[in-house]
């Protein structure tokens, strides 16, 4: 049953029974600048649907004390089980919070099953969004530059060796197998079972093996594959276990079915046994977003990053005194190009009315196409271009590049020669522009020979391209700027940002895995880091500006 917190406070709350000295000194620290800046933040009304609304049950912990425990946890980087015992014992939790002394306990259970009702109803980015979006209003801070990169994160999952992940995606199934159909276990090969499970459901060491031998044992566990999935492919309560599901999703991925029966060579674990028709894909045949382990089935692989996933971060700059917030985070797979968030981000923005005018990224995310779905959204798109420039043949020759092309309907294309455009034609759909000269004017020109505009039978030159390579032009040209070096700068800041998410709030040693999961720590991480810049900001406030330093170390504690 949803219940919302009791406002009223108590005579014997922490605050009251503190001597008036202590109390100055309080307020003076994060728990009393989180208590009255970050704490008011959280509206449990958002939260209400996750709970019966006419039931008789047990009334919920407050949302507003979970969620501010759940970012505390985040802020200083603890476990469940610290940050309970803090919630029990600590003096500056309870003022953080604002509890009474009967409500400063929670059991681990609690948080669980709060994460999971998170999760299960896609509130998490909620929880994001809502704090955020109140902390920019609150401070006054101006999203009209941003700056977007991504960071690489790995889940709690080891990485494997090919061999290791076909070894320990049989260990699942086999251990499953054991626990959830016992005769049908039985009816599976010894030797097979053997090669990948100890009595104690522990892993074999038939995946560590030298690079030699790797290969040759790859080969065993592919065709134990295909036995384990031709034997059960018609048994209903087997097929839907989890671990079975990966064993075909690893058989798809990773296996060739070939005309003919493959058997055992000498000195292979499996000789003994029938041959099956399949055999191991070369290395370059994998996809890059096939299964890297059984154990976060949603974790892929970047040739660049490695496995594991991308998170896509874009926050405030150009704020100067005030701090700078973290807008907008994403997990993304590995496998996918930076270059496919840029829109999606600014559109994610723009349903908040966050969307910034200016949004400064690397280049990945600055293809031209992006950059034109950028500026029809509204957002300039700052972005070095990708390739090089192309070269001209010789001095005399003229590019497309070189032309000035309007902007607007109501201005003219002037080529290099300063002769305006005597009409244009442009092709929205298809991206095309196509503009004419007069002959009798171009004629005149020195650049006629090594122009690109071609001379028609009415006597006009015409010069064809497309949209995309007028602002490729105009881009390239932009980039040689000054203006445009001190606008890009501007991006290496989010770099510290990246750092600071996974150093001091534990983004680069995640204790979860599953894509799930892994996007509710990225969300609530982001949102700590945003709440500790607005304590730092309000206790600078406070205690002066010399003691930054200081403050920022209490703050980050």
């Amino acid at each position: 049953m949803f219940r919302s917190r009791r406002k009223q406070g108590s005579l014997f709350s922490a605050t009251t029974l503190l001597p008036e000295e202590k109390r100055q000194r309080l307020e003076q620290t994060w728990a009393w600048a989180f208590r009255t800046r970050a704490l008011p933040l959280i509206d449990e009304g958002m939260f209400r649907h996750l709970y019966d609304q006419e039931g008789n049950g047990r009334p919920n912990k407050p949302v507003q004390t979970l969620i501010g425990l759940l970012v505390l946890k985040e802020m200083f980087d603890l476990t469940d089980e610290e940050v309970l015992f803090n919630l029990d014992f600590n003096l500056a939790y309870h003022v953080a919070l604002g509890l009474e002394p009967e409500e400063t306990h929670a059991c681990q259970k609690t948080l669980h099953n709060f994460r999971r009702r998170l999760i299960q109803n896609k509130a998490d980015v909620l929880v994001f969004q809502s704090m955020t979006d109140g902390m920019i209003e609150a401070l006054g801070v101006g999203v009209g530059k941003q700056r977007l990169d991504s960071t690489h994160i790995v889940s709690n999952i080891a990485r494997l060796t090919r061999l290791g992940l076909f070894c320990e995606t049989i260990r699942v199934f086999l251990s499953s197998m054991k626990k959830e159909f016992p005769k049908e276990f039985q009816s599976i090969g010894s030797a097979l079972r053997d090669r990948y499970l100890k009595d104690d459901g522990t892993a074999t060491r038939f995946g560590d093996a030298a690079s030699k031998e790797a290969r040759r044992r790859l080969s065993v566990c592919a065709r134990d594959v295909w036995r384990l999935v031709d034997q059960f492919r018609g048994r209903t309560g087997v097929r839907e276990l989890g671990g079975y599901r990966l064993l075909e999703r690893l058989l798809s991925e990773q296996c060739e079915i070939v005309a003919r029966p493959v058997v055992g060579s000498d000195g292979d674990a499996d000789l003994s046994e029938p041959g099956v028709p399949v055999e191991v894909k070369e290395p370059e045949k994998v996809q890059s977003d096939s299964l890297q382990t059984p154990h976060d089935a949603d974790a892929t692989y970047s040739g660049h990053k490695g496995k594991g996933y991308e998170v896509q971060i874009a926050e405030t700059h150009g704020n100067e005194s005030l701090p700078e917030i973290i807008t907008h985070v994403e997990v993304t797979r590995s496998c996918d190009s930076d270059d496919q968030a840029t829109v999606a981000t600014v559109e994610a923005l723009a349903e908040r009315d966050l969307q910034p005018e200016e949004l400064v990224a690397d280049t990945v995310y600055g293809s031209t196409a992006n950059v034109i779905a950028c500026a029809e959204l509204g957002t300039e798109l700052v972005s070095p271009t990708a390739g090089t420039e192309t070269a001209r043949a010789s001095d005399a020759e003229i590019r497309k590049e070189d032309f000035l092309f309007a902007a607007t309907d109501k201005e003219k294309t002037v080529c290099p020669g300063y002769r305006v455009a005597i009409k244009e034609e442009r092709d929205a759909a298809r991206g095309s522009i196509r503009v004419y000269f007069d002959g009798n004017q171009c004629a005149g020109c020195v650049h006629r020979n090594h122009c690109p505009a071609r001379p028609l039978r009415d006597g006009t030159r015409m010069l064809h391209t497309t949209l995309n390579q007028v602002v490729l032009g105009e881009r390239r040209f932009y980039e040689q700027t000054e203006d445009f070096r001190e606008r890009y700068a501007q991006r290496a800041g989010i770099e510290a940002t990246n750092s600071e998410l996974k150093r001091r709030h534990g983004l680069g040693r995640l204790s979860t895995r599953g894509l799930t999961r892994v996007r509710l720590a990225v969300y609530l991480k982001a949102l700590a880091c945003n709440v500790k810049r607005m304590l730092k900001h309000a206790l600078s406030g406070l205690r002066g500006e010399e003691d930054s330093g200081e403050l920022a170390t209490e703050a980050a504690r």
